[in-house]
């Protein structure tokens, strides 16, 4: 089976309504192709971030998904309003932030996570649309 990405958002987010999770997801990137590594970055951050929401967030939480095109890059924003179980959303041994960063920068992208004014919590990470490796593959394109 091919390596999952943002195809496959509906999918994943379904999963996450059928456990009982409010998400709502708008994307304004169609008609851009990522790089494989890209794709599946993508798609791990809105898993990984959507999986601590279940987590921590409490059960009345509600998430947001957005994958916006933006230049050069994708961005993607996973929100919650949930009131969190406790104050550390990668406690109890998980690596899940640590493990997104590393991800996301390992492909020249950042990312940002932590709590909302209000209550809540954002996660969100840049992406380039183009790695360094897609670029060198591109004939005329400047590295």
């Amino acid at each position: 089976e091919p390596a999952p990405g943002l195809a496959r958002l509906d999918e994943l987010v379904g999963t996450f309504r059928s456990a009982g999770l409010h998400v709502e997801v708008a994307r304004a990137d169609h008609g851009t192709t990522l790089p494989a590594a890209v794709d599946l970055a993508a798609y791990r951050v809105i898993q990984e971030a959507l999986t601590n929401i279940q987590k921590h967030a409490g059960t009345e939480a509600k998430a947001e998904v957005s994958v916006v095109r933006v230049g050069p890059h994708v961005e993607i924003t996973v929100l919650d309003d949930g009131a969190g179980d406790d104050e550390d959303p990668d406690n109890g041994g998980g690596h899940g932030l640590l493990g997104m960063r590393e991800r996301v920068t390992a492909l020249g992208g950042t990312l940002t996570t932590g709590p909302r004014y209000g209550g809540g919590f954002r996660v969100h990470a840049i992406l380039p649309v183009k790695t360094r490796t897609a670029a060198r593959d591109q004939p005329g394109e400047p590295v």
